[in-house]
C-alpha cells in the first residue's frame, strides 16, 4: 500500500466516530444486525485509523452473532477472520487501549466456532484467545459489562477434554453474573456450564431467575435471543446443552 493510500485510509471524516457511536446506541433486538451492517460499510474505508478499526471489528463480531453460536458456521468463520485482521490492526496502533484486544479475543472465538474448536486449537487459536484476554484483564476487565469474564467462562466450558474445566468456567461466570446482573448471555453461559457439570437443578433455578429479568437493549440489544435460549434450556428440564437440542 502506498503512502498516499495509507493516509487516506487512516484519515477519518469529521464527526464520523460520534455519528457511529450515536447510531450504535440506537440498536434494539429488531435492528441490531442491520445497524451493525450499516456501520461496517461506513467504517471499512477508514480501518487504518484506530477508532474506526476497533469499531469495525465490533461490527463484524456482532453480525456473526446474529444466529445462535451453534449455527451458521460459515458466516462465523468468514466474519471472525475479518474481525481478527482489523482488531489486530487496532492492537498494533494502540496496544494500551482495551478495545482492540477485547474484540480480537471475540473474533478468535467466532473464527474458532466457524472451523470447530478442535481444529482452531490445532491452528493456534488458544494462545491468540488467552493472550488477548489476559491483556483485557490487565487494561480494563470491566469493559463491555465485564465481557472478559464471560469469555473466560465460555472458554473453559467449550474446550475439548482434557483441557475442559467447568469448575473454572463456573467460577468466572458466577462472577460475570454478579458484576453484570442483567446480562442474559452470562446466564445462558453459566446455565450451560452447570448442565455440563450435571447440576441440573441449579441450572434450572438460575434459568428461572434469568427469565424474570427485563432485557436492557441499551446494554444488550440481543437479549431476546438469549431469552429464547433460556426458555429452550428450561423446556428440557435443564438437562441438555443447546447444541444438542
Amino acid at each position: 500500500m502506498g503512502l498516499t493510500m495509507a493516509i487516506v485510509l487512516a484519515s477519518l471524516p469529521a464527526g464520523l466516530v460520534e455519528e457511529v457511536d450515536a447510531r450504535w446506541a440506537q440498536r434494539t433486538p429488531a435492528n441490531r444486525t442491520a445497524i451493525a451492517r450499516e456501520l461496517a460499510k461506513r467504517l471499512e474505508p477508514h480501518q487504518g485509523d484506530f477508532e474506526a478499526a476497533w469499531r469495525l471489528a465490533r461490527c463484524y463480531v456482532w453480525i456473526a452473532d446474529e444466529a445462535p453460536y451453534y449455527r451458521d458456521t460459515k458466516t462465523r468463520f468468514r466474519l471472525g477472520k475479518k474481525a481478527m485482521n482489523v482488531a489486530k490492526r487496532a492492537v498494533q496502533m494502540q496496544p494500551k487501549r482495551v478495545e482492540g484486544h477485547y474484540y480480537y479475543a471475540w473474533a478468535v472465538g467466532q473464527w474458532s466456532l466457524g472451523i470447530s474448536i478442535a481444529k482452531a486449537l490445532w491452528e493456534g487459536a488458544e494462545s491468540k484467545y488467552t493472550g488477548a484476554l489476559k491483556k483485557v484483564d490487565q487494561l480494563d476487565r470491566s469493559f463491555d459489562q465485564y465481557g472478559a469474564l464471560r469469555m473466560w467462562g465460555r472458554y473453559y466450558h467449550s474446550l475439548p477434554w482434557p483441557k475442559r474445566n467447568r469448575a473454572k468456567s463456573a467460577k468466572y461466570l458466577r462472577t460475570a453474573v454478579k458484576k453484570a446482573p442483567t446480562n442474559l448471555r452470562s446466564f445462558v453461559y453459566l446455565a450451560e456450564t452447570l448442565i455440563g457439570q450435571g447440576e441440573h437443578k441449579s441450572a434450572c433455578d438460575l434459568v428461572t431467575k434469568a427469565l424474570k429479568l427485563k432485557g436492557n437493549s441499551a446494554k444488550e440489544p440481543d437479549w431476546d435471543l438469549w431469552q429464547e435460549e433460556l426458555a429452550r434450556l428450561k423446556n428440557t428440564g435443564c438437562k441438555k446443552l443447546l447444541e444438542n437440542l
